[in-house]
């Protein structure tokens, strides 16, 4: 018997759904559009970035930017489908505390899986990584903070949800977080190229996307992979 908690529900009704969701083509336009504005942005109007010395109004104007082309389309989009947005990207949907405790075991088994991994890599120990950037460690938490919020309300708040309108989870899972890993890749390889570590990102990035659908599918919400998105880039920039 299946369990109705460890499901993704679709927001709305059945009769609700069929009728006002975003129809396959419109969603396709959609998500082309948002990587033909996102990789010019990630490419060339980067440069805009690089010229802001000041690391506060840096951080500022790139999650403006972030929350201007990845969050606030989607908000638009629901509304103007007359759907919730909080609620269809799952915002404000109830968490379930069985799933939250699952989830949190998983997610903390996966970062500390990831900074071993490093430290076996780099050759530093644990507590070495994890403390050389003591004095940074505010910075890089507000660094963390608003970037995975815009991501998730797009990838897993919009995309998922959308696509598992359609499909099963799991295959709507692994093509929101392949689209995800797909976001990262213009910048990337725009600066390093087709690299070794480039690689190494895309795919960690990608088995990323696809731990944070499964988070908010035990959870049925979207702040415990939000959460988990901040911790891992927290960790991230302690020890890279």
């Amino acid at each position: 018997m299946t369990n109705p908690s460890s499901r993704v529900e679709p927001v709305p009704s059945s009769k609700e759904s069929s009728s006002a969701r975003l129809s396959t083509k419109s969603f396709v336009i959609y998500i082309a559009a948002f990587f033909a504005v996102w990789s010019l942005r990630a490419t060339v109007l980067i440069r805009v970035d690089e010229s802001i010395a000041s690391g506060v109004w840096k951080n500022l104007y790139s999650n403006l930017i972030k929350f201007t082309l990845w969050a606030l389309p989607v908000f638009i989009t629901l509304a103007w489908l007359r759907l919730k947005p909080l609620t269809y990207t799952k915002l404000t949907t109830p968490v379930n505390k069985g799933g939250l405790l699952i989830s949190a075991i998983v997610v903390l088994a996966w970062l500390s899986l990831a900074v071993i991994g490093e430290s076996w890599v780099s050759g530093k120990s644990v507590g070495v990584m994890l403390t050389q950037k003591a004095p940074q460690w505010l910075g890089i938490l507000a660094g963390a903070l608003l970037s995975p919020i815009f991501e998730e309300i797009l990838f897993r708040g919009f995309v998922l949800n959308r696509l598992n309108e359609s499909f099963s989870f799991w295959k709507s899972n692994l093509v929101s977080a392949f689209l995800f890993m797909l976001a990262h890749m213009p910048y990337w390889v725009s600066k390093n190229g087709f690299s070794g570590p480039v690689t190494k990102d895309m795919v960690n990035v990608f088995l990323l996307g696809c731990l944070f659908g499964w988070v908010m599918k035990k959870t049925n919400s979207l702040w415990p992979p939000i959460g988990a998105h901040i911790a891992n880039n927290f960790i991230s920039g302690l020890i890279h």
